[in-house]
């Protein structure tokens, strides 16, 4: 399970917790719906961090701001916007539901969507649904992660094509790469798995793609397959990147060079957009325990 973020992650969370304010959607309720991805991937975040005992104060913070927002903004666009695109928006809500919290407007705005026949349009949005408890019969998140492991081969272009779809499919089997127990594949497709893992973890190391990165990790933990020189590697590196970005973690090498360059502001727009991915990643890769089984592999 995930805990409180520990001192290590002190100042990612204080990075978070200081912009909550560039997580706030565009009010327009024509703007593109992935405006409303920043908050998502917030409330997504603040989940999994809240299981853990002694969760930090700074999570009530965070809770308070998604869920002013969700009953607010989020919900007027969502019981206007098209069916297929109403559950999508109440995703953030989704998470505090699942978190344990309720409010009335919410949902009152899901059952609206529910009789309206709005129905989940992705594998996130399906995902959020199951664990706020409105899914009658769990999906078989294995599948997913299944139809990676059995493809015979892939290129390195393929690859990288498909890197946060592979990344994700793992992140719904294994609840973020907190319950590896649950991940019900054979040891062989484990294998190839961990193996296809590892290829997007290194081409992720050396092209400098920071986010993603973190997210191989992640998913070497949830597939009992952590590599601990790895990330360690990545800490290191981390810590270097970090004082140009008060405190964040850049996207990837172009977005760091972008910010030593232009030397922006704490409050720089620029600044989030360059950093917000990647430091809502961290968090949650320092959030996690130690697997119970580990297999040590060199960088």
């Amino acid at each position: 399970m995930p805990t409180a973020p520990d001192a290590g992650a002190s100042d990612a969370l204080k990075w978070i917790s200081d912009r909550l304010a560039f997580f706030m959607p565009k009010p327009q309720r024509d703007a593109p719906r992935d405006g409303l991805k920043p908050l998502s991937e917030l409330a997504l975040v603040y989940f999994h961090l809240v299981q853990g005992p002694g969760a930090h104060l700074q999570l009530d913070r965070w809770r308070e701001f998604i869920t002013a927002t969700c009953s607010g903004d989020v919900v007027d666009r969502a019981t206007t916007a098209p069916a297929a695109d109403g559950i999508y928006l109440m995703q953030p809500y989704l998470w505090l539901r699942a978190a344990g919290h309720r409010h009335g407007r919410c949902e009152d705005a899901l059952r609206k969507l529910a009789r309206a026949g709005a129905r989940p349009g992705s594998p996130g949005t399906l995902h959020a649904l199951s664990l706020a408890g409105l899914v009658r019969t769990e999906q078989d998140w294995s599948h997913l992660c299944r139809t990676h492991a059995e493809r015979a081969a892939w290129t390195d272009a393929e690859l990288v094509h498909e890197a946060y779809r592979i990344t994700h499919a793992i992140f719904y089997a294994t609840a973020m790469g907190a319950r590896p127990a649950d991940l019900t594949i054979t040891a062989t497709e484990q294998e190839r798995l961990v193996n296809l893992v590892e290829r997007l973890r290194s081409y992720a190391f050396g092209a400098g793609r920071w986010d993603l990165l973190i997210e191989t990790l992640i998913a070497l933990r949830g597939l009992n397959s952590a590599n601990r020189a790895a990330e360690a590697a990545w800490m290191v590196r981390r810590g270097l990147l970090g004082p140009p970005c008060h405190g964040g973690v850049p996207l990837d090498d172009a977005a760091a060079r972008q910010i030593t360059l232009l030397a922006p502001t704490p409050r720089d727009p620029v600044l989030f957009r360059s950093c917000y991915h990647a430091t809502l990643a961290q968090l949650l890769l320092q959030a996690l325990l130690a697997p119970a089984q580990e297999v040590t592999r060199h960088v």
